[in-house]
């Protein structure tokens, strides 16, 4: 580390005051990929008039925009979260660091040692630091308090300056204060696309089609709330719950559907698709007959507060032009019913979009071990071999 974490009981930073010091420092635009822990900061440049809020897909590509505006004399200032760091490697490796292009970032530290959190977060939270040592990108934590922020800002400036490396500073839960009650949404940051609201919830979606499902189906959810509301909906064994890798469901499911054991079904959410659109294209080329890919449409990221997503795609629409054989798209129980009967009477790779509403549902954590959930799903895929008998 740069500089010694704060106390754990490090004062609250109202998020405006943050907001203004960047803003004053000629960082006026944010590229951001959400994280739990930066909500309150999120939300509030988001609503921001003199502040461009930029939704990036990925954390890589909120880096390289950030590059991008510096080359053109413009500041963007980077948010997201330490388990994205190693996607913001790349360009931060091959295309800031080489080519002498600073870049300030704020990363939210999930699983830091000594704090109790969700256990994909663990090797990040231990290597965060580590890592950024290892490439030269100086850092620190977020001061708790307004001075001690512009010191931290100032730094970062005179070391930007003099290097030309990109400079982070380390945020922890709480280190943003959470403001009520909520500022009204400023029209130009909508939490859904501008289209007619669904009356679905995701939940509902899940339970129905976990119903129509063959129960030896393998069913894979991509990380947050949709893996927690399956596993409400009824566990299986045939259920592979993704805790973080956000973005990999898709992938993961077109493995295994290639493997050719089971039929294979992803929930997949927008933001998580939009992380990794090419898997789109490499699900369409590979052909694969038992490939069902479910897209919950809401236009924002519920799992981390329902900041809005990059734009309104159309998923059904788009998967055909790539070249999935089969695709439709919902928006309400009744559609969903008779768009899972006529994809499923169709040959594979099938994708169906789900417009959902963007009120979460709660559902408790999934209480099962990671490993014991790839355990038992390779059991069923691939079971030992049964002894040889005794001669």
């Amino acid at each position: 580390m740069n500089a010694p974490a704060p106390p754990g009981d490090a004062p609250a930073l109202d998020p405006d005051v943050v907001l203004d010091t960047l803003v004053a420092h000629g960082y006026r635009e944010l590229a951001v990929v959400p994280c739990s822990y930066l909500t309150p900061l999120l939300e509030r440049a988001a609503r921001r008039p003199d502040i461009v809020y930029f939704p990036a897909t990925c954390e890589g590509e909120a880096i390289s925009v950030a590059a991008g505006a510096w080359l053109a004399g413009r500041r963007v200032a980077v948010a997201l979260q330490n388990s994205g760091l190693g996607d913001a490697l790349n360009p931060l490796a091959s295309l800031c660091l080489p080519y002498g292009i600073p870049v300030l970032f704020l990363v939210s530290v999930r699983g830091e040692p000594g704090t109790r959190d969700e256990p994909h977060h663990d090797v990040m939270g231990r290597t965060t630091a580590r890592i950024l040592d290892d490439v030269g990108i100086r850092h620190a934590w977020l001061p708790g308090d307004p001075d001690g922020f512009l010191r931290a800002i100032e730094e970062a400036e005179c070391v930007m300056a003099a290097t030309r490396r990109p400079y982070c500073l380390l945020t922890r839960k709480g280190s943003f204060r959470d403001l009520t009650p909520p500022v009204p949404p400023a029209p130009a940051a909508p939490r859904r696309p501008p289209s007619a609201a669904p009356a679905l919830s995701r939940a509902e979606a899940i339970r129905r089609l976990r119903e129509r499902l063959p129960a030896d189906q393998v069913v894979i959810t991509t990380t947050g709330l949709t893996s927690r509301e399956l596993y409400a909906a009824g566990d299986r064994p045939t259920h592979l719950y993704l805790s973080g890798s956000m973005g990999c469901a898709g992938a993961v499911g077109l493995g295994l559907a290639r493997a050719g054991r089971r039929p294979v079904a992803v929930l997949d959410g927008d933001g998580a698709v939009l992380m990794r659109f090419g898997t789109l294209v490499s699900a369409a080329a590979s052909a694969v007959p038992g490939f069902l890919h479910v897209v919950f449409n809401n236009g924002c990221y519920d799992s981390t507060g329902g900041q809005p997503v990059q734009g309104a795609v159309p998923f059904a629409a788009t998967a055909a032009l790539l070249g999935y054989a089969a695709t439709a798209r919902c928006d309400s129980l009744a559609e969903l019913q008779s768009a899972y009967d006529t994809l499923m009477s169709q040959p594979g790779p099938r994708l169906l979009e789900i417009k959902v509403t963007t009120d979460p549902v709660p559902a408790p954590r999934v209480p099962l071990a990671l490993p014991e959930i790839a355990t038992r799903l390779r059991a069923l895929l691939d079971p030992p071999a049964a002894a040889a008998p005794a001669s």
